[in-house]
C-alpha cells in the first residue's frame, strides 16, 4: 500500500468514527424504504475521497439482510481503496476481498473491525477479477435489514 493510499484510508476511517454518531433516520420515509439516509451518509465520504485526489471508479447501493457479493476487475499499476458503509440501521459492517486461485475464491484482504465503515486496500499484480463480500455483523436494535454503500477508488 502506498503512503498516499494509507492516508486516504485513515481519513475515511477517521471520518467514519466521527460520522458514526450521526443518526440519519429522520431522512427515511414511513415505510423505511428510502435511499436518502444512505445517500446522505455517502456524500461526505465522496467529498473526503475526492478531496484527496482520488477517483471513485465504482459506487453501489443496495439492501442487505446479512451478506452481498459483487465483482470487479482490478488492474495492475493501481492501488485501490474499497470502502463499505451502512445506513442508520447497521451497527457493524465488514468487507472481505477474494481473488480466484485454482478455481476457488481465496481471501486476500478484509476489514472486520467493529464499526459502520469497513475499508481495505488492494494493489493487484496483474489484471484479475475480484469478489467483494459485504457482510453485516450486527444491526442496531430493532432492525434486521438496512442499506449499504460500496465505493471503490484509486489514486
Amino acid at each position: 500500500m502506498t503512503r498516499k493510499m494509507l492516508i486516504a484510508l485513515v481519513c475515511v476511517f477517521t471520518f467514519s468514527v466521527s460520522f458514526a454518531q450521526k443518526d440519519l433516520s429522520y431522512l427515511d420515509n414511513e415505510k423505511g424504504t428510502s435511499m436518502e439516509p444512505i445517500l446522505a451518509a455517502a456524500k461526505p465520504l465522496v467529498e473526503e475521497i475526492e478531496g484527496g485526489d482520488y477517483e471513485i471508479v465504482r459506487m453501489e447501493y443496495d439492501l442487505i439482510f446479512s451478506e452481498k457479493s459483487t465483482y470487479r476487475t482490478l488492474f495492475e499499476g493501481w492501488t485501490y481503496g474499497i470502502a463499505a458503509f451502512g445506513d442508520y440501521r447497521i451497527k457493524d459492517i465488514d468487507v472481505s476481498v477474494y481473488v480466484k486461485s485454482r478455481g476457488n475464491w481465496k481471501l486476500i484482504e478484509e476489514d472486520a473491525e467493529n464499526d459502520d465503515v469497513a475499508t481495505v486496500s488492494i494493489k493487484p499484480r496483474i489484471k484479475e477479477e475480484y469478489k467483494i463480500v459485504i457482510s453485516v455483523y450486527k444491526f442496531n436494535k430493532g432492525y434486521s435489514v438496512g442499506h449499504y454503500g460500496l465505493m471503490i477508488f484509486h489514486e
